[in-house]
């Protein structure tokens, strides 16, 4: 095929004219790759799945191909590669200006997350896996990988043809398929163990969407709908349970559901003081409708048992529905003074089933009442910013943030943000441009526990001093700084800090302090028609502190202390405080090299060094259950080193080689010492035995790759 066919060829799937005029031709340009990988991968014969985590890097055959093309009316732009593999991409755009655009593409990511596992169960990646406990004996059990593939696949029309008006149709479908891990308590209480599961993911997403709407220079108006449809195809796993007696227990998997949603956008421009307004509404609705099982696993440990959980209604008929509100104004009132005000209004009613179980509270079904809870919210956010040029070379900036949420949450229903920031930027030397921005946040909150409990003996009681930093009182000072410099034309340099500090100082239990500070720096050196050197580092310090309290059992009797549910109380070693200070230190150096050796020789290459320190150290009151520190939490060290060289035959062919190393080593102590039972050795009298498969235990690896390809470019 002649390079003026296969021009024509593409060029047809959006051309709707027969056939291309002398005076106009298509123009285009290409290339064509095509090659080979090969992978040495060392990871002690154990599990390599970290090294492929996203990306399909398996020996075999590589390939991709691009292609430009385009008249005074129409144009066509294609990419794809690594065709046949997993991880494969192929998207392709083109259209007829100012009639329609137009997009088809498909998109693979893998995600692996074990390989060379091992799991006591047979049917691992369906929802029935089969076994027969006690199996203390991992020599005996079946291999495992785990890992899946998503794949995107969609396209897009825009009909422009009728100007200003337009309409554009979007549709995309998500495929899940394979398996991830998982994991379940073996009875109901943390004594009893648990067991590392299969999870079966086969699941499907449909995704169609309409929009029309006016544009001009100075309005846009757009309405669009939305419809999303997910499938699962598995509702739930059934596996033997190890505690009680083998029977079959269950798991749930993500339901089927509906989603749906209308937006409306609005943009004015040219007002006065060359203001622009800007508006948004949308509304959506989730629904997902669910059969409710009626019994639940149990017993004591060998013997199991199914215990009817008596819930209300057979069925769950979830559904939320949302509501958003955006508002914008940016204006100019006065030279050089830059303004904006903006509102984001959100509300979520949540209509879904409320579903109690147990009513009774009969002893049979657990001795209690139990209901779901339906979580509904609505947030107000304000804010305004200015941009004032002082003189040629000094900007300031102020800015105001106040954010409300209000909601049903068990532990806070009102929380209020106010966030207030100054920034400073400086040009007035021709190579040198600086910035400095500072921020200060006040978050209040409304503490719904502070009463609970009747007093320091009472269980409820411990909830008055237990927040969730998520949404706990605190105080940030944040400062970011950025210098760029560039004393020559062949010279570039970069500076960024990055300090932030967290005070938590109304929580007593929980997360109570975290800082972090931040450095980077880069150095270019070089010209485009000669070598060029870029030397990068980054520092990263991160500090997290949280107060905790032991106690023993549910009580405060003998030999616990009275009012141990207090932590203010005096320690003895049945109910005392602890503390946790966790660390990570970051680190990352890099270098990379440009070469041109010749006119037809260009070599290229790059090393990173990249390295976390994580630690966490503990401590308690008198000493109390000999806390000891985590040294490694995790450590992490990876060395990359990446080498390229591509010459060029003539303008048409090139030949690529390259080859990149890398080692990662991994240490955690929540995995150092990895079994995969516990206790170990296992033992056939215990029915609180764990048993677990791998997943993330052996995570090092040291990789060799090399790859070999071929361009024709035309």
């Amino acid at each position: 095929m002649t390079k003026k066919q296969l021009s024509l060829l593409i060029a047809a799937l959006f051309v709707a004219t027969p056939a291309l005029a002398d005076d106009d031709p298509f123009i285009s340009t290409g290339t064509v790759t095509a090659g080979g990988i090969a992978t040495d991968v060392n990871s002690g014969n154990k599990d390599a799945s970290k090294f492929e985590e996203y990306q399909d890097l398996s020996n075999g055959m590589l390939s991709n191909f691009g292609f430009v093309g385009r008249n005074s009316k129409s144009w066509v732009n294609a990419y794809g590669e690594n065709f046949g593999r997993d991880d494969m991409y192929v998207n392709v755009r083109g259209g007829m200006y100012n009639v329609f655009k137009a997009q088809a593409y498909t998109n693979w990511i893998p995600h692996n997350f074990l390989y060379n596992g091992l799991t006591p169960f047979s049917g691992s990646g369906t929802p029935v896996l089969t076994a027969t406990f006690p199996q203390p004996n991992p020599a005996t059990w079946n291999p495992l990988d785990l890992g899946y593939t998503r794949k995107n696949t969609g396209g897009m029309f825009e009909w422009q043809g009728t100007s200003p008006w337009y309409f554009r149709v979007d549709g995309n479908q998500v495929k899940f398929d394979g398996t991830k891990n998982g994991s379940s308590a073996n009875s109901t209480s943390p004594g009893g163990g648990y067991t590392d599961l299969a999870y079966p993911v086969r699941y499907q997403t449909n995704n169609a969407a309409f929009e029309g709407g006016y544009t001009t220079r100075t309005m846009t108006f757009t309405g669009s709908y939305m419809f999303s449809n997910f499938g699962n195809y598995n509702e739930a796993v059934n596996y033997n349970n190890p505690y009680f007696g083998n029977i079959v227990d269950r798991v749930y998997l993500p339901p089927p559901n509906q989603y749906q949603r209308i937006a409306l956008n609005g943009v004015v421009r040219d007002l006065p003081w060359k203001s622009t307004f800007a508006a948004r509404y949308t509304w959506d609705k989730t629904k997902s409708d669910v059969s409710i099982y009626d019994t639940v696993a149990g017993g004591s440990a060998g013997s199991g048992s199914y215990i009817n959980v008596q819930p209300e209604t057979p069925t769950f008929n979830g559904e939320e529905k949302r509501q958003t509100l955006t508002l914008g104004w940016s204006a100019t009132p006065m030279k050089d003074l830059d303004t904006r005000a903006y509102y984001n209004w959100q509300k979520m009613n949540n209509n879904s089933t409320d579903v109690v179980f147990c009513a009774s509270g009969a002893a049979s079904c657990g001795g209690g009442t139990f209901e779901n809870e339906l979580w509904d919210y609505k947030k107000n956010n304000f804010g305004v910013d200015a941009y004032w040029r002082v003189n040629r070379g000094n900007r300031l900036g102020f800015g105001f943030d106040w954010y409300d949420i209000k909601q049903n949450r068990f532990d806070f229903d009102d929380t209020t943000t106010n966030t207030y920031w100054v920034e400073w930027k400086n040009t007035s030397i021709d190579t040198v441009s600086a910035r400095i921005k500072y921020s200060y946040i006040h978050r209040h909150s409304d503490f719904l526990l502070g009463d609970a409990g009747a007093d320091a003996n009472d269980n409820d009681y411990l909830f008055r001093f237990v927040k969730a930093f998520d949404l706990a009182n605190y105080n940030q000072n944040r400062v970011k700084a950025t210098v760029d410099w560039a004393p020559m034309d062949s010279v570039g340099t970069a500076f960024e800090f990055i300090y932030k500090d967290n005070d938590y100082n109304k929580t007593v239990l929980g997360r109570v302090k975290d800082k972090r500070w931040e450095v980077y720096g880069n150095l270019t050196y070089g010209t485009p028609s000669s070598w060029r050197a870029t030397l990068f580092a980054d520092y990263e310090d991160v500090k997290y502190t949280s107060d905790h309290r032991y106690i023993s059992s549910n009580n405060c009797n003998s030999p616990r202390p009275p009012n141990c549910f207090d932590p203010s109380t005096p320690p003895t070693s049945q109910a005392y405080n602890w503390n946790s200070i966790v660390k990570n230190n970051n680190w990352m150096i890099g270098l990379g090299v440009d070469v041109p050796v010749s006119e037809q020789l260009m070599v290229t290459g790059s090393l990173i060094y990249d390295k976390v320190d994580g630690s966490a150290d503990m401590t308690a009151q008198e000493n109390y259950g000999n806390p000891l520190p985590l040294n490694a939490y995790p450590n992490i060290k990876t060395v990359s080193l990446n080498l390229k060289g591509t010459y060029k035959f003539d303008k048409n062919w090139s030949l690529t080689g390259g080859y990149a190393y890398q080692k990662y080593d991994f240490s955690d102590d929540q995995f150092n010492g990895y079994t995969n039972t516990i206790p170990f050795p296992g033992v056939t009298t215990n029915a609180s035995q764990s048993y677990l498969n791998g997943w993330n235990a052996n995570q090092a690896y040291n990789a060799n790759i090399f790859y070999l390809l071929a361009t024709f470019k035309y």
